[in-house]
């Protein structure tokens, strides 16, 4: 399978993972508005498939920090949501993204994991943590309480894996012009 070439610049994605984490660590930021699927697909785009566990295994490990030092909470049942998109995000980057790349593709991949995963973890959220009525009432309450981490997820998301891909592209267009124009010079 060809893999998004970044003008050989392997150690991006990694160095993307990195950042997430130190940024998940150590700057406050809006509720969601860190990109990690975005991230996730990009890296599910440029590396092997047999590295993807490097990135998942790295966020899962933060999640578990966080959750247990950061904010001192026990590990619930539902944070496997969350680490079962962490999965999806870079298979999705590589079987959707790793072949072709277009802005719809971008776009789509960006909103379908973003959408799935709002209906998918606030679900779980009124499921598990008993905080609304185990009604369609509650459910909707739930819901529309998410409403604003799910607006910062969907900007975060998309202008970054619109960002991500598109500079990657030029990299590899600049990169690859240089070296054909040396190459016939």
């Amino acid at each position: 399978m060809k893999r998004l070439y970044i003008g050989g610049l392997i150690l991006v994605p990694y160095l993307l993972i990195a950042a997430i984490a130190v940024a998940r660590l150590t700057f406050t930021h809006p509720s969601n508005l860190i990109p990690i699927f975005s991230v996730l697909m990009f890296f599910g785009a440029c590396r092997p498939t047999r590295e993807f566990g490097f990135a998942v295994l790295t966020l899962i490990g933060l999640d578990i920090f966080i959750t247990t030092h950061h904010y001192g909470y026990k590990l619930a049942p539902d944070q496997a949501f969350t680490w079962i998109f962490y999965l999806v995000a870079v298979h999705l980057g590589a079987i959707v993204l790793g072949q072709k790349i277009s802005r719809r593709r971008i776009l789509g991949s960006s909103l379908l994991l973003s959408i799935t995963y709002f209906a998918v973890s606030n679900f779980s959220v009124w499921f598990e943590w008993h905080m609304y009525p185990r009604t369609f009432a509650g459910l909707a309450a739930c819901y529309a309480a998410a409403i604003p981490f799910f607006r910062n997820s969907i900007v975060a998301e998309v202008v970054c894996s619109v960002l991500l891909f598109s500079l990657a592209r030029y990299t590899e267009t600049l990169l690859l012009g240089s070296r054909l124009r040396w190459a016939c010079a």
